[in-house]
């Protein structure tokens, strides 16, 4: 079984490997040349959800690349409703969500998010997923209406163009590692005068503002200081899904 992965904190990559198999990262099979991935048993996505929707590095590969298998199966992370993401098109035989730490600073106070992740139950929801896909049972889960007034919320004021312009550096902080830079995993940062440059097309991912290593990111309006990487995966895991280690 063959699962590719979109991660920038680490919940996709956790869950990812907690369903087990050959794991590929989207950000490596993306810049490949394949038109078809194909698996004799099992081909699995599992992505996290942006704005309802699924995140665009994703959709993007979605519509480039075709993924065959006789079992293929959509696995969506997020903090509270997958939206209309689980409607994502691909013939899926099984589609499923796991809630977990939202850490989307602008919106969320990601510290009340990890307190209250306890009642999530996180562990049951993946286990109930890993057992559905090892059975290979079939089903698509559906828009509920809260994912749908969410969905529609989100559609009507969709994240702002110059929103990477609330960004912004502590120089007494930043190091100058550039390890953000090998993070973006769509190459939006650069490294200027040994100073993080974000770029436009940002999709506010969150990959360098949770993985700073000194927290020297800073988002204008963030709702809490508070870095998140899921406790099972290490910086060199995220560096490592970006390919080769990271964008130099």
């Amino acid at each position: 079984m063959k699962i590719i992965y979109f991660t920038t904190t680490g919940n996709s990559l956790a869950v990812a490997r907690a369903i087990g198999g050959e794991l590929v990262s989207l950000i490596g099979a993306a810049s490949g040349t394949e038109s078809v991935i194909s698996d004799p048993e099992a081909m699995g996505l599992v992505c996290p959800v942006y704005f309802g929707e699924l995140p665009k590095p994703v959709a993007e590969f979605l519509g480039r690349v075709r993924l065959e298998a006789p079992y293929r199966f959509l696995v969506l992370t997020c903090g509270n409703t997958p939206a209309f993401a689980v409607n994502a098109p691909g013939g899926w035989d099984y589609v499923a969500s796991v809630r977990m730490v939202d850490n989307y600073f602008p919106m969320f106070d990601v510290a009340k998010q990890i307190a209250t992740l306890p009642a999530k139950h996180v562990h049951e929801q993946v286990e109930r997923v890993c057992a559905d896909i090892a059975a290979r049972r079939h089903g698509r889960e559906g828009v509920t209406l809260f994912g749908r007034v969410a969905g529609w919320w989100m559609r009507t004021f969709p994240l702002s163009a110059k929103a990477y312009m609330n960004f912004y550096i502590e120089d007494d902080k930043c190091t100058s590692c550039g390890v953000c830079a090998r993070l973006c995993p769509i190459g939006n940062i650069d490294m200027v005068s040994g100073r993080p440059a974000i770029g436009e097309r940002c999709l506010t991912c969150g990959a360098c503002y949770h993985n700073c290593p000194s927290g020297a990111i800073r988002y204008k309006g963030e709702k809490s200081r508070v870095q998140y990487r899921h406790p099972g995966v290490t910086l060199g895991d995220i560096l490592g899904a970006m390919g080769d280690g990271g964008r130099g």
